[in-house]
């Protein structure tokens, strides 16, 4: 084979290599992002409303910030 068409290859195979990671490492990050987004949502859920003699607060007694 020509020595050209084996540099095509290389830097071909390697050109999809690093798209590849890349894509893998954007996928794991909005994967985290996600993961946290939700548990944010969830504890916002969890926040309750009581009624007291000034009016409506939040009840945080088993929230941790």
């Amino acid at each position: 084979m020509n020595d050209m068409l084996k540099y095509l290859i290389i830097i071909t195979l390697c050109y999809y290599l690093v798209k590849g990671l890349i894509y893998l490492i954007l996928w794991q990050a909005t994967k985290k992002v996600e993961e946290k987004s939700r548990e944010s949502k969830q504890r916002a859920k969890q926040r309750k409303f009581k009624r007291g003699k000034d009016g409506w607060y939040f009840d945080d007694e088993d929230e941790e910030l």
